[in-house]
């Protein structure tokens, strides 16, 4: 059982440096509007990602169109 523990303790470890990174970043993110399609983002794969393991998933636009920046975005 001790491997089961240090396994667990390394994943859990690995996913609170990955918590951190993603709120580093968000906090760095000065743009409301680009905060706020940050969280959309992550909304929409959440959910996604639930109803994947519950059902068929549902038709989305990929990711990274929600990344792009229009002229007046960029900054």
């Amino acid at each position: 059982m001790e491997g089961v523990t240090m396994d667990h303790d390394v994943a859990s470890d690995a996913r609170a440096r990955e918590e951190l990174r993603l709120i580093r970043a968000f906090l760095r993110l000065r743009d409301p509007g680009r905060r706020r399609r940050i969280l959309e983002l992550a909304e929409r794969l959440a959910e996604e990602a639930g109803s994947a393991a519950t059902g068929p998933a549902v038709p989305a636009h990929h990711p990274s169109s929600l990344l792009e920046t229009s002229p007046s975005q960029a900054g």
